[in-house]
This record gives structure tokens, C-alpha cells and sequence, in this order.
């Protein structure tokens, strides 16, 4: 696969809320509004970005197809976040500004460097690829399971670009920059589980997951993604540009 695949896909992929009725009677109930209101603002937050940051890091790739692959991206998080704020509009769920583990992952994109910013970036799309999962058992509205099944394959879409981009870092190390990048990444990784099973808990557990199922599942995904990262293929978009 390369980049003008990547673009493609994007491209091809921007109208996949149009089916959803919006005009369907579907409200929460009490309890689910109990249930997924904090847990969903802050999902909802954390898809809504400018990615300011991350394009400009795009921009220095020597591939000019990435950076244009990287807007397409950028926006098809950010109609994830448009849409679920559309089904929090509609419940009366107000949304937020900010919220502390939204910044510290904000603040651990613009860290260093391209690399970096994709890293921490796959870390939230493999939780989001469990938590949505729960999200879409956790209550009977038909709206909401829509919008978590479309998320769920953008979501999976979302983990092999950033696992192919990573490719492309890995396969230029050495062995020991190869180990620690990896293993600084699974320490991310397992920091990342735990504090989501804090703030989420109540959406996990009513969407059938105990902590270790959810840890277990988290890191199959996590392992599966890092298969890719290490997968040692010729990628004709690797650092020539050509």
C-alpha cells in the first residue's frame, strides 16, 4: 500500500454518515444518559482536533502525498467528532472544552517529532477500537450503535495507516532503537489501559467488558498493530518519495 492508496481511501470514505436518519425518535434513556454522559464528552473531545501539530510534521515528510493524506485524515476524525456531537446535541449532553487526559495526550503529540505524534496517535485508536465496542452495547439507541459500527471500520482503517507510517521509522533503526522505541511504546500502551479503565469504567463494564477483558482485548489489537510496525516488506513509499 502507499500513501496515494491512503488518499484514496480517504477520499472515498468521506460520506459514510449519510445514512444515518437523524430524524428517527431515538433518546436515551435516564440511565443511559447516566451512564455514557462524561465518558462520551470526553471521547467526543478527544476526536476534536485541528491537528495543527501533526500536519505540520506531515509537511516535512519527503513524500508530499503524506501531508495530503494526513488532511484527509484530520478530517475524517474530526466528522467522527461532529457526529457524535450531533447525538450528544440531540440528548442534551452538553459537550466540553478541555479535559486533563485529553491534554496530556495533546501535549504528547507536539512532543517531539513525526514520529512521536503517530505513536502516541495509534495508542488512542487501538483503545478506541475496544471502547467503541462498549460504547455501542452500553444502550439501545439505534443512532448511536450506527455511528459506533461506521467508527469501529475507520477506526481499524486508522490503525493500519498509522502502523504502515511507523513501518517506515522502524525498518531505518538500529536493533537497539528498534527494541526501545517498541517497548517505550507497550509501556504507553499499558500506562494508556489503565487510565482509561478509571475514567471509562462505567461504559466498559456495561458494555460486557471486566478490566482484564478489556486489557486482554486492548493488547491483541495492540500486538496485531505491531506486526505491522515490524513487518519486514519493501514499501515503494518509503523515504525516496518516489
Amino acid at each position: 500500500m502507499n500513501f496515494s492508496y491512503w488518499k484514496n481511501y480517504f477520499i472515498s470514505n468521506a460520506s459514510h454518515f449519510e445514512d444515518v436518519d437523524w430524524n428517527q425518535k431515538d433518546i436515551l434513556s435516564p440511565d443511559e444518559k447516566r451512564i455514557i454522559t462524561t465518558s462520551l464528552q470526553q471521547f467526543q473531545k478527544g476526536e476534536q482536533s485541528e491537528g495543527k501539530h501533526f500536519y505540520s510534521f506531515a509537511k516535512t515528510f519527503p513524500d508530499p502525498r503524506y501531508a495530503e493524506t494526513i488532511r484527509l485524515f484530520i478530517r475524517e476524525e474530526q466528522t467522527h467528532a461532529y457526529v457524535l456531537g450531533k447525538f450528544m446535541d440531540m440528548n442534551g449532553i452538553a459537550r466540553i472544552k478541555k479535559h486533563w487526559v485529553d491534554n496530556i495526550f495533546r501535549w504528547l503529540r507536539k512532543l517531539t517529532d513525526l514520529e512521536n505524534t503517530v505513536t502516541v496517535l495509534i495508542t488512542a485508536e487501538i483503545i478506541a477500537k475496544i471502547y467503541y465496542k462498549a460504547l455501542r452495547n452500553a444502550t439501545g439507541s439505534r443512532i448511536l450503535q450506527q455511528l459506533c459500527d461506521q467508527i469501529l471500520k475507520d477506526e481499524e482503517q486508522h490503525i493500519s495507516f498509522q502502523s504502515n507510517t511507523l513501518n517506515l521509522f522502524y525498518t531505518k533503526k538500529s536493533r537497539i532503537r528498534k527494541f526501545f522505541n517498541r517497548f517505550c511504546h507497550q509501556v504507553l500502551m499499558v500506562g494508556t489501559i489503565c487510565i482509561v479503565w478509571v475514567d471509562h469504567q462505567r461504559v466498559l463494564k456495561t458494555g460486557g467488558y471486566s478490566f482484564s477483558s478489556f486489557f486482554m482485548e486492548t493488547m491483541l489489537v495492540f500486538l496485531e498493530a505491531e506486526k505491522l510496525i515490524q513487518k519486514q516488506i519493501k514499501m515503494e513509499f518509503a523515504f525516496s518519495g518516489n
